[in-house]
């Protein structure tokens, strides 16, 4: 049963990646007149298709892929009236951002949700009671509402962690109720780490947190996790992090993105969806990367044509994004490689 739920957990993880951002693509295609000949989500052998209105719909067998094939784009087809190089250059622009657009969508939704799921008015609610810490031996409980610390009644989320600061290795007196309604009062003696200068019981208590608050860092959670994102690529690139590009702590691929959502179902459905709004705003913010095959490549393609104002040859056009295609299939194929050696020597990143 527990493999079946990993199993669930990751091809879950590809689906709310790959769906959404196809079905950006597709929408707005659709919205604007182009022809759709086919929308698939996966890639491979059909699992199961229906055609609809001149669209193949088709869930393919391998997972970690999808799209949208559109009227005008392959050769001999270039002059569709309704094909995808026909219509206005912001049509396209929007067609094309679409796709990145879906997967921050996502995030937002997927971020706020956890956000509400988190929604505290209690400054004294306890998260997570430590295993093996002083404050598990003296019997506190997740779900506890810690109501005083030493004779003062809490009124913020940090007081206890002032009290364990204020008297290293003096005892303190915390009184609460339990989740069955049992009141108590416990005297604990913190764990202090003299090198650390930190002294902690092993609460972890819930921050306030509102809805609004909830609702505003799920807006804003799409840009906090690019500028993330972006700082974590320079330090790669300028070698800040060991190994680089393709050490242990390097770029990953669908084997190691794979791995980590593996390992996210695990640790619990608040980690897994951090984990699923994270890749989403990810992959949205790679594919508007200026680079050939990806949304951001052709964007510029779109761009330039507006700005020389006439088109792009399609024929050499067409050669050159599949020469993108194969250098990325071949760039995915290099990194899984090393994904798995990195799984299987044990240099692969752990999630706790």
């Amino acid at each position: 049963m527990e493999g079946i739920l990993y199993v669930i957990g990751v091809a879950g993880m590809f689906l709310l990646l790959i769906a959404p951002h196809e079905a950006g693509h597709f929408a707005f295609a659709k919205l604007f007149g182009v022809r759709v000949i086919e929308f698939s989500i996966g890639a491979g052998a059909r699992l199961w298709s229906t055609t609809r209105g001149g669209t193949l719909y088709a869930i393919r067998a391998i997972p970690i892929m999808g799209y949208v094939r559109m009227g005008g784009m392959e050769g001999g087809d270039f002059e569709d009236p309704n094909g995808f190089h026909h219509k206005a250059a912001w049509q396209r622009l929007v067609i094309l951002a679409a796709g990145p657009a879906a997967n921050f969508v996502v995030a937002m939704v997927l971020y706020t949700g956890l956000m509400l799921s988190q929604v505290n008015g209690d400054p004294g609610k306890v998260a997570l009671v430590v295993p093996n810490s002083p404050a598990a031996a003296a019997g506190f409980q997740a779900g506890d509402r810690l109501l005083t610390v030493e004779g003062k009644t809490i009124t913020a989320p940090d007081q206890l962690r002032k009290a364990e600061e204020a008297a290293p290795n003096a005892t303190i007196v915390v009184t609460g109720v339990h989740p069955s309604g049992q009141h108590f009062a416990a005297v604990v003696t913190p764990k202090c780490d003299a090198a650390a200068k930190v002294c902690q019981m092993g609460l972890r208590v819930l921050p306030i947190v509102t809805v609004q608050e909830a609702l505003t860092e799920g807006v804003k959670f799409p840009g906090n996790a690019i500028s993330n994102i972006v700082q974590g690529l320079s330090q790669l690139v300028t070698g800040q992090v060991p190994g680089g590009v393709f050490g242990p702590n390097g770029v990953t691929g669908p084997i190691g993105i794979a791995d980590v959502a593996y390992q996210s179902v695990s640790l619990g459905l608040g980690t897994y969806i951090f984990f699923v709004a994270l890749l989403s705003v990810a992959l949205g913010f790679t594919n508007l990367l200026p680079i050939l095959a990806l949304d951001g490549g052709r964007m510029v393609i779109v761009l330039i044509e507006v700005l020389r104002r006439r088109p792009f040859d399609r024929a050499a056009e067409l050669t050159f994004q599949r020469i993108g295609v194969a250098a990325l299939i071949a760039l995915a194929i290099f990194i899984s490689a090393l994904d798995i050696q990195r799984i299987a020597t044990g240099q692969f990143a752990v999630l706790r």
